[in-house]
């Protein structure tokens, strides 16, 4: 199934990269991922707590198993015909983001309630998220309720500055780069603070500590972003 504009999933997502206390969340989105069977879980929390990596990182794993698999984020395909869901209950895993943007749009929570029908009864595999759990969505369809809440919903907490400086160590560390704590300290407090943000830094900081050879100091890291226009 072909959508008719393209989407882009973050190669790097991964459950590797992604910094979480709660186990057992992650070993169930690794089970959905990858075992054939019939499952539903439900995302939710603000922006910048991960669960966009967390739904791309599910496609990464199952794509790996060779399952089919398709992310939908509704923030795009919104402004889309609800037309392009027909076919999608034979995809193996459909990972839908951002369901906040339903809101208002009962043509669209009715399409996604007839394609979770549809895949249920394929047998496949269902991951959502949004901001706000199922029943402070403000969803007007109750039976779209129902279905989300069907099965394990997780709340996926915002970091804390420890653990950010932490996501950002193994980031960069997956990066074959050393970021000590003084440097990373100086990157929370002096860049935006949300993650996003502040791994979009990290990617330039990587290509210019490769141009450069140089260590991610904290003088580095000002000669860098001074540099900039």
């Amino acid at each position: 199934m072909q959508l008719p504009l393209a989407i882009h999933i973050n190669e790097t997502a991964s459950f590797d990269n992604f910094l979480c206390a709660d186990s057992f969340l992650i070993a169930s989105l690794e089970q959905l991922a990858v075992e054939d069977t019939r499952a539903v879980i439900y995302l939710w929390g603000a922006n910048g707590s991960g669960k966009s990596h967390l739904l791309q990182a599910v496609c990464q794993r199952a794509g790996l198993a060779n399952a089919p698999v398709s992310y939908l984020p509704m923030a795009e395909l919104i402004r889309h015909p609800v037309s392009m869901l027909e076919g999608m209950e034979n995809i193996a895993v459909i990972c839908v983001d951002d369901l906040q943007y339903l809101q208002g749009n009962p043509e669209w929570q009715q399409g996604l309630f007839n394609l979770f029908n549809r895949v249920h009864e394929q047998g496949g595999r269902m991951l959502f998220a949004a901001t706000a759990s199922p029943g402070e969505l403000g969803l007007s369809l109750a039976d779209l309720v129902s279905r989300l809440q069907s099965g394990p919903v997780f709340h996926v907490p915002l970091l804390d500055d420890e653990q950010k400086i932490e996501a950002l160590k193994l980031r960069a560390r997956q990066r074959g780069l050393e970021l000590e704590n003084d440097p990373a300290k100086y990157l929370l407090n002096r860049f935006p603070r949300d993650l996003n943000a502040l791994f979009d830094i990290l990617d330039t900081l990587d290509q210019e500590s490769l141009i450069k050879q140089r260590r991610l100091t904290i003088p580095f890291i000002r000669e860098v972003f001074t540099a900039r226009p």
